[in-house]
């Protein structure tokens, strides 16, 4: 093998490909990057048990060939490079490649490329095409509602489905829900839950200028993710994913709105006053014209706040932990946003009239007021 390549491709692809590798590998293997010759490209690929990265870029390819050696070392050396080319050369006998860059050289021992196991690829019985800025905004409001209790793996991901010219996206932790809705051409019926590491990937890899559209292909329990020249392959999350309609109140007996910014910096300041930990909880008193905040500590302090709201219905006292709302908060577009209620302790629903297609449920605390 011997070829000669742009120093920043190659750390780019490097850089992606080895996000399917895992922190503690189950073998040695799966520690390692599989980079080989393809025609006239380059492919560059990491894997572990669940889910497999693959890119593809130009290089000038005088001898083709595969190598199999440590992500860690070889990343961190392509990475510090300083000039803009480099020449990647195998040594069999010696079962090393030699690393050139401008007047540096560098020579890393190779695994056998043999006990690489081969990139999952198949046809998907049911393929989906996406528009990149729709996929990541249905992404982005979604994604921060997922669980990330490995104890409880259904709810680590975000359940996609694809119906009658609609595609949802749906993340919980069962404490909160948050639904996300937008029209799009379908053939048939799709379903699955795709995991929150694998639409993080999907979204680091559309940042390009140019319009891209993102390719997912269903088949049995794996779904392919093909963007540009990355490749991405996962096992989807099995289970049945709980009937989210359900967890939607069919009506509220009190409806407030109020301004978006205003009360997610309202919650900002007073929550700073509430105990720390995973649960910084605040009171909400929500009135005719007026929504109180207050939060406290013994080891703190107290902190009060009052904005304006247009409030429908009784006086009601709710309490919610402060990051499920501002998590909202900052995901909504709106400058308005209605808080929907029946009970201290009913499920509240969170809405926006610009986007009607957008819905967030959330559990209150039980607290003494």
């Amino acid at each position: 093998m011997l070829i000669t390549c742009n120093t920043n491709a190659l750390n780019k692809a490097i850089q992606t490909a080895q996000r399917a590798i895992i922190s503690k590998p189950s073998t040695p293997i799966f520690s390692c990057i599989h980079i080989f010759t393809n025609q006239d490209k380059l492919a560059i690929q990491a894997m572990d048990l669940n889910m497999a990265i693959s890119c593809t870029i130009d290089a000038d390819i005088t001898e083709p060939g595969e190598i199999v050696v440590s992500a860690k070392h070889l990343s961190e050396l392509i990475r510090k490079l300083p000039c803009e080319s480099l020449t990647i050369t195998k040594n069999s006998e010696q079962k090393t490649i030699k690393v050139s860059s401008g007047k540096s050289e560098f020579n890393l021992l190779l695994m056998n490329e043999d006990d690489y196991p081969k990139f999952p690829d198949f046809d998907g019985n049911k393929t989906i095409t996406i528009a990149d800025e729709k996929i990541k905004e249905l992404i982005k409001k979604t994604i921060f509602s997922c669980s990330t209790d490995e104890a409880r793996p259904l709810f680590t991901g975000v359940l996609v489905e694809a119906k009658e010219e609609k595609i949802t996206f749906v993340g919980t932790n069962t404490h909160r829900l948050a639904i996300k809705s937008s029209a799009q051409a379908t053939s048939e019926p799709m379903s699955m839950i795709i995991p929150a590491k694998v639409l993080n990937e999907i979204t680091r890899n559309l940042t390009g200028e140019i319009p891209q559209e993102v390719k997912i292909s269903l088949l049995n329990n794996q779904i392919m993710v093909i963007i540009d020249n990355v490749v991405i392959v996962s096992r989807l999350i099995e289970g049945k994913f709980p009937d989210y309609n359900r967890v939607i109140p069919a009506k509220f007996a009190v409806k407030t709105e109020v301004n978006a910014k205003e009360l997610a910096g309202a919650v900002e300041r007073v929550a700073l006053f509430s105990t720390e930990g995973d649960y910084s909880i605040i009171k909400m008193s929500v009135d005719a014209e007026e929504m109180t905040i207050t939060s406290s500590s013994p080891d703190v302090g107290t902190g009060r706040e009052v904005i304006a709201c247009s409030t429908e219905g009784d006086q009601l006292n709710v309490a919610f932990n402060s990051k499920y709302i501002l998590d909202i908060l900052k995901n909504i577009e709106g400058d308005e946003v209605t808080l929907s209620m029946n009970t201290s302790l009913s499920p509240v629903c969170v809405t926006c009239e610009e986007e009607a297609d957008y819905v967030y449920i959330v559990t209150p605390v039980r607290v003494v007021f």
